[in-house]
């Protein structure tokens, strides 16, 4: 007997495929949006994880901070270069700021302890020369945000540090061991500066004459290094704190005397002194841009002579980290040349996370 098989028709088969190809590129569609939320939470956690452990650290260091009124420059916050596309100079300019270079002193926890006293670093790691705990607490610190290679050692030149392979954006946090700081860091920032209060010589004595000169330093394996020039070595890969930091900014809180103060004023206001303003603490608080608040939430300039015998009471800080995956679109316009502010601004509030922190001074400076 003759079995007939019927066969599917063309249009059969044209129709089952297309219902496929309908369900197929569902599926892509639901698996790659499930897979972007998934790197977008998970960059957003990883963001504010690094700019939680940047803050603490932060913080420990400027609750530990040291300012005396002796006639040193003991804490500034300077904008010397521009970083990238962070060329403003003005925070109420639509450019994105220059980011700080913040110096001073601190009893920090994380800081050089031990030293190897000069030995090679074959001796160094061996176990019969044991490490000598380096006397002192008071530590020279610098912040600054940088463009260049996790990996490579820095220049002093900025523009080579940012053609260096794989370079991209960066904070970084170098310690002077507190030895140093003493017999080198700290003498020398008083010479060629007058001692006393008329005078504003200690205005860039940081910026100057420390973190441009040679000192000693201690390495990772303990070893002393002598005569580092400071410039450079601060942006070397062992002083990176967090990578992927694109923005940084401070607002410090100075509290002064009120000229108007009495039984129904308070005894002190406070003043703020803006991102992309340079300031010096010292004898004296210089710094040529500051506002205040209205009680009706208004803003009104304060005059640097008001607070040049006031004293620090809070820093915020604020940070802005961008994830891997805007990193590589990012890294890869700087590559190419064409990384624009609009394009910057754009990949920041598409990949960006920003942290902020508020940190406590001592109330009153030391004599």
């Amino acid at each position: 007997m003759k079995i007939n098989r019927k066969a599917f028709t063309l249009v059969e088969i044209m129709a089952a495929s297309a219902i496929m190809t309908i369900i197929v590129l569902a599926v892509l569609n639901v698996t790659t949006n499930i897979l972007k939320t998934w790197n977008s939470a998970s960059g957003e956690l990883k963001n504010k994880f690094d700019g939680s452990v940047i803050c603490n650290i932060l913080q420990e260091d400027f609750e530990s901070a040291v300012v005396k009124k002796d006639g040193r420059a003991w804490f500034q916050i300077d904008y010397p270069e521009s970083v990238g596309v962070l060329t403003g100079s003005n925070y109420l300019d639509n450019t994105p700021l220059k980011p700080p270079e913040i110096m001073f002193y601190s009893s920090t926890l994380v800081r050089p302890r031990y030293t190897r006293e000069n030995l090679s670093s074959a001796r160094a790691s061996n176990d019969s020369y044991p490490p000598i705990p380096i006397p002192g607490n008071i530590c020279a610190v610098k912040y600054q945000l940088a463009i260049k290679s996790p990996f490579m050692k820095s220049g002093s030149d900025p523009s080579v540090n940012e053609g260096q392979y794989n370079a991209f954006f960066g904070l970084y946090r170098a310690v002077i061991d507190s030895r140093s700081t003493v017999l080198e860091a700290m003498g020398d920032v008083v010479q060629g500066y007058e001692k006393d209060d008329s005078s504003d010589g200690f205005r860039y004595a940081l910026s100057n004459n420390l973190w441009t000169k040679a000192c000693t330093i201690i390495d990772e394996q303990g070893v002393e290094q002598p005569g580092q020039d400071l410039k450079g070595w601060t942006l070397d890969p062992e002083n990176l704190l967090a990578m992927n930091v694109v923005d940084f900014k401070i607002t410090l809180g100075v509290f002064y005397k009120n000229p108007s103060g009495g039984l129904n004023e308070p005894l002190y206001k406070v003043a703020y002194i803006p991102p992309g303003t340079p300031v010096t603490v010292g004898p004296r608080i210089l710094a040529n841009n500051a506002f205040g608040y209205s009680s009706g939430g208004g803003r009104y300039p304060v005059s640097p002579d008001l607070i040049e015998n006031g004293f620090l009471g809070f820093a915020d800080f604020s940070m802005t980290l961008i994830s891997d995956a805007g990193a590589k679109e990012m890294r890869a316009l700087m590559k190419s040349g064409n990384l624009t502010v609009e394009a910057f601004k754009r990949l920041v509030l598409m990949h960006g996370n920003t942290v902020t922190r508020r940190v406590q001074f001592m109330a009153e400076p030391l004599q």
